[in-house]
């Protein structure tokens, strides 16, 4: 066999699984230390409105106000200023301990999701969603009706006439879950659907280890995306579901390259030496760096359309760019790295048994022709 392109990379796999490790690792702190701090497990994860229901205020303030970029930027600062203001958590927090409920100020303060234009002309209005005050402490949503009632009055005093608006309405809403148990389920079943024929169809074109490997795979790229979104604080509500997908079906590409080039390496070695032994790490590393710069081209390409997605993008755009460009990542990772190294531990594990096996067999036909 001609010398490697590069490193051998399928021998050196517990050196390799450190840093997804240490992601993993760093995300279960931020997890449990933001869900300890607030004592609620929706607040380790920053699951978004989607999931846990939210507040919706409205303000019609028309397109005089609202048609420029800075105009927008300047009343969605207010809006958030008051959402976030302590005055209004230490009265809301009050009103918790005269009903006998333990609550500190940074579980009443809202966090802004979304936020958008709406409508055109007079009737043009800036729309801002934000998180409830958590089940944990407010199961009746008194809390929440109560912050959202002071939220509205401090801000219409903000676009009174005497402030110099004339006729701003301002409403502010309840809202549930607006992505049910159902979504979920759906959601779920969709990806381990694919999952499932993701790997008939590599076991069917390539071998039951390669579509075990790119199952694996597949798993890791998943599950480094829900970690790297945890540590960002990322919110997660139905467009981080679609990116999800989005990555489990983009991301087995970059390893299926891979496994075909194996396949092929694999057929010219054991045709040049039938009567050798295959050494498997070799031919997978060669497939590897063989593939390499149609990999990093794959990746790079994508990874400059999702960045320009996230960097220009409003909010409900960049939770949707910023778990691909992680699940991105993971994928280029783990099809060159991963991939690989499991589908030699598997391979190499195979045909120790296989030899096994046939040299006991070997050894009981001697005896039995002795």
């Amino acid at each position: 066999m001609k010398k490697l392109y590069g490193a051998p990379v399928t021998p050196k796999w517990k050196l390799l699984i450190v840093l997804p490790l240490v992601i993993i690792l760093a995300a279960i702190i931020v997890f449990t230390g933001f869900a300890v701090k607030q004592k609620d497990f929706n607040k380790g994860m920053n699951i978004g409105i989607d999931f846990s229901g939210g507040s919706v205020v409205t303000i019609v303030l028309g397109e005089k106000e609202l048609g420029k970029s800075e105009d927008f930027n300047k009343h969605l600062k207010n809006i958030e200023e008051v959402i976030k203001d302590k005055e209004i958590a230490d009265k809301v927090v009050a009103q918790a301990k005269e009903k006998g409920v333990n609550v500190n100020t940074d579980a009443i303060e809202g966090s802004i999701s979304y936020s958008q234009k709406s409508d055109t002309g007079e009737n043009m209005s800036i729309i801002v969603k934000y998180d409830n005050v958590s089940k944990t402490f407010d199961k009746d949503n008194s809390l929440t009706n109560a912050r959202n009632k002071l939220i509205e009055e401090k801000l219409k005093s903000i676009y009174s006439e005497d402030a110099g608006y004339d006729g701003v309405s301002v409403n502010i809403s309840y809202i549930g879950a607006t992505a049910s148990a159902k979504l979920i389920k759906t959601a779920l079943i969709s990806v381990f659907l694919t999952l499932a024929l993701i790997l008939i169809y590599i076991i069917i074109r390539f071998e039951v280890w390669s579509g075990l490997a790119a199952i694996i795979a597949l798993a890791h790229d998943v599950l480094m995306m829900v970690s790297m979104t945890i540590i960002f604080r990322v919110q997660v509500n139905s467009a981080f579901i679609a990116a999800m997908i989005t990555i489990v079906a983009y991301s087995i590409n970059n390893t299926i390259v891979v496994f075909d080039r194996v396949r092929e390496d694999m057929k010219n070695e054991k045709s040049l030496a039938a009567s050798q032994k295959v050494n498997n790490n070799a031919i997978v590393d060669k497939a590897v760096w063989e593939t390499l710069s149609r990999s990093v081209n794959s990746t790079l390409t994508t990874m400059i359309s999702i960045v320009f997605f996230a960097i220009l993008g409003a909010s409900s755009v960049r939770e949707f760019a910023l778990p691909v460009i992680f699940g991105l990542l993971a994928g280029f990772y783990s099809s060159l790295v991963l991939a690989p190294s499991i589908y030699c531990l598997m391979k190499n594990a195979a045909d120790k048994a296989k030899a096994k096996k046939k040299n006991a067999s070997t050894k009981t036909k001697k005896y039995a022709g002795m």
